[in-house]
């Protein structure tokens, strides 16, 4: 029996022949030109297989670096954001005005903010008059105390001074010691009276990046690095200054008597906008930079390149010495065959065996890299699920912590009205920290009514009376925000089957969001229409806001989505709403008006078919 001719690859000769019965006759050597080919191929494919596990080294490292300027950038806007309301607490102190406007230090002040300091845990708290200077001050016992001291010449007072909040980093003048300053105006009856500030210090934050054994660095605007996990590059310049910034910076007092040198980090090559090698004493890194909003800083991480050297070094040193054994074991082959041609059949029987063997091996090695690919699977599912847990945790965090320290605030200055039997201030401050409480209440109900489905009960539901009750509890937010409704209703009551609380709650979140979104419109106009289409009602939330961007139209409903401030909410509403109107066996959708704004459609079915009538 014979079948077709086949070709057999061995290393370093091809041959060919034919199977007859069992055997392999008539095999010819690869000619000497071929083999000069093949070694190019394979030398080659060895330059390219190191340069793809640079590649890959590096994207992974870069993939590092992102996920450590994440958690980076956390910790710093958390460091300074514990404590961004201690001015505004400040400039609200009605002992701070009074002070202020007797244009005289008071002991009673000082121990305030001493023991507000104190319970705050930040630097030092400290008063300003217009004219710059400190007339009460947390560290009023202290040699190197604030008060008598000027610092007009400071941008945060003079940020201060123009009616907006201000925030510095710099060295003390007095202490020598550095912070990060953030200031409010302090009004009374629109008159201003003088600036409340407060320094907090980051040591410890670069004390936590340099044992996480981690080098992290932070710039200014221009250029220079005032936060670092290498002490040794502290207050040096990414680029040489301009004679404008150094004249700044002086005005400011900004870095005391530091020389701004130039930073040893020198670029050596750019791999993208936020991504490029850089070197520093004798060693190549790959710096992650990233820009922190809100602030006029950088964030910047550096990662050692020796581990993608020495992954690139190993492969192309494993590739060459397979290529060298490969060569060698087909010159041997080579040799052999001419040495042994009465023995040929035998050695093609080896030869045989041995690409059996050799495909075996690597039939087991596909296994094994399917086995580790599948665990790699198996991390990247956990390390999802870890990292919506912390972005849960972080949005917990940002917020129940302001309302936590409000809290305290609150309670610190009701001990002190109590002493001074100042009855109705008092009744306010309870009156405060009860809202404070609601609202933390609110926050822990949302994560309850997210994570447990509860049973729907079915019963009789207006919508008109539900939509009442819920302008009823949004009311104040009407007024407060200056916001005008406009109605449209069916004179017929529409019925519909489900719960009164659960389309209550989703009618609330939907008029929350357009309130919320026109806070900085003008003008300002809700619009609620309801209309019975067929067998279904439609209930329609639309508002002249600035609406909603095209990328995030698909996250709305997802959970701990939101597009408000760090601390202005969970993610939660809409991710709970779609939930209740879903269970009602209804649809929910969003999108923007033709004009200005937004609008949410909500359609539910009628109760036995009900049909509507005229509108109102």
């Amino acid at each position: 029996m014979s079948v077709d001719p086949v070709r057999i690859v061995v290393p370093g000769i091809l041959l060919t022949g034919k199977w007859t019965t069992g055997k392999v006759k008539d095999f010819k050597p690869l000619a000497p030109g071929w083999i000069l080919v093949v070694a190019l191929l394979l030398i080659s494919g060895v330059w390219l297989a190191s340069r793809w596990a640079r590649s890959v080294e590096l994207d992974a490292l870069t993939a590092t670096g992102e996920e450590r300027l994440t958690l980076y950038a956390g910790t710093l806007r958390g460091a300074l954001d514990r404590y961004a309301y201690l001015p505004y607490v400040l400039a609200r102190n009605a002992q701070v005005q009074q002070m202020l406007m007797q244009g005289s230090s008071s002991p009673q002040v000082n121990r305030y903010l001493e023991e507000l300091n104190r319970e705050a845990g930040c630097e030092s708290l400290y008063v300003m008059n217009i004219l710059g200077d400190t007339l009460a001050s947390s560290n009023w016992r202290e040699s190197s105390s604030f008060i008598g001291r000027n610092y007009a010449f400071r941008p945060y007072f003079t940020e201060a001074m123009q009616g907006r909040q201000g925030r510095f980093f710099a060295i003390g003048v007095t202490t020598g010691q550095p912070g990060f300053f953030m200031s409010h105006p302090v009004r009374r009856d629109g008159r201003f009276l003088g600036v409340a500030v407060v320094k907090v210090d980051l040591d410890p934050l670069q004390d936590d990046w340099r044992e996480g054994g981690e080098t992290v660095l932070v710039s200014d605007a221009n250029g220079v690095l005032f936060l670092s996990s290498r002490s040794d590059w502290k207050y040096t310049t990414l680029a040489p200054l301009s004679a404008e910034q150094r004249q700044r910076i002086r005005a400011g007092r900004q870095y005391g008597n530091q020389p701004l040198r130039l930073s040893p980090l020198q670029t050596i090559e750019v791999l993208g906008e936020n991504l490029r090698i850089v070197r520093a004493d004798g060693e190549r890194y790959l710096l992650v930079s990233r820009p922190l909003p809100g602030f006029d800083w950088t964030l910047m991480h550096l990662a050692s390149l020796a581990p993608v050297r020495e992954r690139s070094q190993a492969v192309a040193t494993i590739g060459t010495v397979l290529v060298l054994l490969l060569f060698a074991c087909g010159m041997y082959m080579r040799e052999r065959r001419q040495k042994q041609l009465s023995r040929r059949k035998a050695g093609e029987a080896e030869a045989i065996k041995a690409i059996n063997l050799r495909l075996q091996e690597e039939i087991e090695e596909r296994r094994r890299t399917e086995r580790a690919l599948r665990d790699a699977q198996a991390e990247l599912v956990q390390s999802s699920k870890l990292a919506a847990l912390g972005q849960m945790s972080a949005g917990i965090v940002h917020e129940l912590n302001q309302p936590i320290a409000a809290m305290r605030t609150y309670a610190a200055s009701g001990r002190l009205l109590l002493d001074r039997h100042e009855e109705e201030q008092l009744r306010e401050t309870f009156a405060a920290i009860t809202r404070i409480t609601e609202h933390m209440a609110s926050v822990t109900a949302q994560l309850k009514i997210f994570a447990h489905k509860a049973p729907l009960q079915r019963e009789r539901v207006a919508i008109q009376a539900c939509l009442d009750e819920a302008l009823a509890l949004t009311a104040p937010l009407f007024s407060e925000a200056g916001v005008e409704l406009v109605r449209e209703l069916p004179d017929q009551e529409v019925i519909i089957s489900g719960g009164s609380g659960r389309l209550r709650q989703v009618l609330v979140n939907l008029i929350r969001n357009g309130i919320d979104a026109m806070r900085d419109s003008e003008p300002k106009a809700l619009r609620i229409r309801v209309t019975v289409e067929g067998q279904e009602v439609e209930i329609e939330v639309r508002d002249s806001g600035t609406g909603i961007a095209e990328q995030d139209l698909d996250e709305l409903f997802n959970p701990f989505f939101t597009t408000k401030e760090v601390g202005k909410g969970l993610g939660l509403g809409l991710s709970i709403s779609y939930r209740i109107v879903t269970d009602l066996g209804g649809t929910i959708r969003a999108m923007n008006n033709p004009d200005r704004g937004a609008r949410f459609i909500v359609r539910l079915p009628l109760l036995n078919g009900q049909s509507g009538g005229e509108k109102r």
